[in-house]
């Protein structure tokens, strides 16, 4: 969201905040500036002064803009899949999910004891989930290969991105039959 919308959205916040309280006083009748007679002097005051129509003009443009942000998100639909959302002093940060999954390719290329390795990833509440289905190598330690997996891709993705990896799934499928070479 631009800081323009930010400012737009606390201004008019605050209108409606002044509005909600002159609301839930002005039935109480209470002498002083919340008077119905002061109320009913300031309406009568009000004709064929233009800044109040200016004011109200303000007001109406900034409730469309409010309204137009909250819907549009400038494309992030079309880019297709979800997104995590991180922040830093300068903006926002989105990362898609087809980025994690590349990410997560990068570091288990060079991984061995795990091949055919398929990926998914979800992210929920700004927490990224990955879930990895491969084939082992024959003759390792199937948890310990995997307890590293999970580690390596742990520790890729959390540098690389800034978001806390919430867990890691491994499951394996079948177990990697050598390749010969053939003379």
């Amino acid at each position: 969201m631009k800081i323009i919308d930010r400012f737009i959205i606390a201004l008019f916040s605050l209108f409606v905040l002044a509005l909600s309280v002159f609301l839930i006083i002005i039935p109480f009748n209470i002498n002083g500036f919340f008077s119905i007679q002061n109320m009913n002097y300031f309406i009568l005051s009000m004709h064929r002064n233009y800044y109040y129509t200016l004011f109200g003009i303000l007001l109406f443009i900034a409730s469309i803009r409010i309204i137009f942000s909250g819907f549009s998100r400038k494309g992030v639909e079309s880019k297709g899949g979800s997104y995590l959302i991180t922040r830093n002093d300068l903006g926002e940060i989105m990362i898609y999910s087809a980025t994690i999954v590349s990410l997560v390719e990068t570091a288990v290329e060079k991984f061995s004891g795990v091949s055919n390795i398929k990926i998914d990833v979800e992210l929920i509440e700004g927490q990224v989930g990955i879930n990895l289905t491969g084939d082992v190598s024959p003759g390792v330690s199937i948890p310990e290969v995997t307890k590293e997996l999970q580690s390596v891709v742990k520790g890729y993705i959390e540098n690389a991105t800034g978001a806390k990896v919430s867990e890691i799934n491994v499951k394996t499928n079948n177990v990697s039959v050598p390749t010969r070479a053939i003379r």
